[in-house]
């Protein structure tokens, strides 16, 4: 009986088999969480693995510097840059008027009228980028114009001078000046002589003046002079017996026109300056003179 009972506590305590263990294996909590610890580990691994590279836009780093200051300067030149010269595009512009001088004119043409050449500069739209201020299609500086869509021109024109212009007046040429849309106005300054080559002839507003020497061949007889008007054309004024040294005879219509490109013109005076009495039988006279 003793023996008996000694294999019963044996048995009861013998070591259990390897499909107890596997099966108690799978339901034991602790294997299990054995088990999933490599997958927890790779996902901290994922999740932290981005912090060990490198950032190339650190403010720290010299390379991420020169890149932010390259594409800086990339967007203040190219795309900047390209607005502004859209904006301002000369083209779309009105034209700036330009001012200019006419090389003295004599007293002759200033009454007659005449034409006249001229050379000048001016601004105009650049034929090289039409007023972009850029190479077509791409968002270079236009080398001719330096970007200002803008360059200078010397322009020949012939200048129609109209009868009775007067020294200092201004004569405007419409669109002749700067480039644009529209282009500028053209003025020209005018400098005209006021008298005539050796001062023969001599401009009071639309009146010319001369001056006389008047000759009788014997006293109280009527007798003629020979003058000369501003179209270089000689002629005949009749004087009277009586006339006195200041008295001014006058031919009336051809002095210069009251204004420019008028029809109507002013007188030409003959003042008397001086006058001479001969006496044809002693060859000797008198002179009365101013």
């Amino acid at each position: 009986m003793a023996i008996s009972e000694i294999r019963s506590d044996v048995s009861t305590t013998r070591t259990p088999s390897r499909a107890m263990h596997a099966s108690s294996s799978l339901r034991s909590p602790h294997v299990a969480l054995t088990r999933r610890a490599p997958r927890s580990r790779r996902r901290r691994r994922v999740a932290t693995a981005p912090s060990a590279i490198s950032n190339p836009f650190d403010d720290g780093s010299k390379r991420a510097a020169d890149l932010k200051d390259k594409a800086k300067g990339f967007w203040q030149k190219e795309v900047v840059g390209a607005k502004d010269a859209m904006k301002r595009r000369f083209g779309g512009e009105p034209g700036a008027d330009t001012y200019a001088c006419l090389p003295r004119i004599t007293l002759e043409e200033a009454v007659s009228g005449a034409k006249k050449p001229l050379t000048y500069s001016r601004t105009i739209v650049c034929p090289e980028c039409d007023g972009d201020g850029r190479v077509s299609q791409t968002f270079i500086d236009c080398p001719r114009c330096d970007a200002s869509g803008k360059t200078s021109e010397t322009t020949d024109v012939t200048v129609t001078v109209p009868p009775g212009v007067c020294d200092g007046a201004s004569l405007r040429l419409k669109e002749m000046g700067g480039g644009g849309t529209p282009p500028g106005d053209l003025y020209v300054k005018i400098a005209a002589d006021d008298m005539s080559e050796g001062a023969v002839i001599r401009r009071d507003g639309a009146n010319l003046i001369s001056d006389l020497v008047v000759r009788f061949e014997k006293r109280g007889e009527d007798t003629s002079a020979r003058v000369r008007t501003v179209e270089g054309e000689h002629g005949t004024l009749k004087v009277r017996a009586d006339v006195e040294v200041g008295q001014a005879l006058r031919i009336k219509g051809r002095g210069a026109p009251v204004k420019p490109g008028s029809e109507e013109r002013g007188d030409h005076l003959f003042v008397v300056k001086k006058i001479i009495h001969l006496d044809r039988g002693s060859g000797d006279g008198d002179d009365d003179a101013a």
